[in-house]
């Protein structure tokens, strides 16, 4: 090939590189944290949760990326709303006519500083080892401020063993496992009963949902009972449900 012409090929193909376009999506993600458990009081929550919520929003730290959205932090507590905290990065454009990359790198750096920052302060602020949990209240009222939103990824990560402690019901006492096993085998009464005393589930066939819990030698029987049960209810609204000791992205 001829100098010239291997030069206008590549100029070419700078170009069309250039205006080739990144297709940016908007995701809202809610990061859930269960005070009962002073396990997830550890700062490497953090540390290895950030990475992988950017992950989420199809951005990196270290080489950016022109999608954006929304995460907020909230806790799980005797107290069936707290005070939360939410970071946004804007969706930009990308290719020739664009956002320069460069400065979409350093909004995006920013962007994981200050997400780090609030879930750090969400952390430090919780009252921890408190007794009741209730989770279900908790979770159906920030799914239902998800669902009204227009983003096209929704994600709920929660921190939890998922063992409710509340007047709706508890996997607590002498009955737990019955009572439990009685509300999997009929969800959809279950779901029925639960709306009557608070949030009733939304549709949930656009949420991916991942609930991390600690696992010990005392606690392990009720929280396979806690994830046959929660994935049941879940699943029945449509959502798609990973119950796992680490967030696996």
């Amino acid at each position: 090939m001829k100098p010239a012409v291997f030069i206008i090929s590549m100029v070419a193909l700078l170009l069309f590189a250039g205006c080739k376009k990144e297709k940016a999506t908007t995701t809202n993600i809610c990061v859930l944290v269960d005070v009962t458990d002073v396990k997830f009081q550890d700062e490497t929550v953090v540390s290895e949760t950030l990475p992988k919520l950017l992950k989420l929003m199809n951005l990196d730290k270290e080489s950016g990326g022109f999608s954006g959205g929304e995460i907020k932090f909230s806790l799980i507590n005797e107290v069936s709303d707290s005070k939360s905290k939410q970071v946004k990065l804007k969706t930009a454009e990308s290719g020739l006519l664009g956002e320069n990359p460069l400065i979409r790198k350093d909004e995006v750096t920013a962007f994981f500083t200050e997400t780090e920052n609030a879930f750090s302060t969400v952390i430090s602020s919780a009252d921890w080892g408190t007794e009741a949990s209730k989770i279900y209240q908790k979770v159906a009222r920030e799914l239902i401020k998800m669902k009204n939103s227009q983003a096209d990824k929704k994600y709920m990560v929660i921190y939890s063993d998922m063992l409710e402690n509340s007047n709706l019901f508890t996997f607590y006492g002498s009955s737990w496992k019955a009572q439990i096993e009685k509300m999997i085998d009929n969800p959809e009464e279950t779901l029925t009963q639960l709306a009557k005393k608070g949030p009733a589930l939304p549709d949930l066939s656009e949420f991916e949902i991942y609930v991390i819990t600690h696992r010990t030698l005392e606690n392990d029987e009720k929280i396979n009972s806690s994830e046959r049960f929660w994935t049941t209810l879940m699943e029945y609204q449509g959502a798609a449900v990973h119950f796992n000791s680490v967030l696996e992205i």
